[in-house]
């Protein structure tokens, strides 16, 4: 019955070793798949700047043709 209960743990703990953050491989494709989505993020919020910069331009070359 020992050996039964210790084959268990054996199992589950190499189980649980073989996620992918155990692996260095693993660990590189999590930290890529983080820094893909901040990439994602940061081009979304520099699009909204160049359009609010745009934008605000537009209204300054308007404000200058009115002079």
């Amino acid at each position: 019955m020992k050996l039964f209960k210790y084959s268990a743990i054996v199992l589950l703990l190499s189980c649980a070793a073989c996620s992918s953050e155990s692996s260095p491989e693993g660990r590189s494709k999590i930290r890529d798949e983080k820094l893909q989505v901040e990439i994602e993020h940061l081009n979304r919020q520099n699009r909204a700047v160049l359009d609010s910069l745009s934008a605000i331009r537009r209204e300054l070359n308007a404000l200058k043709n009115q002079k």
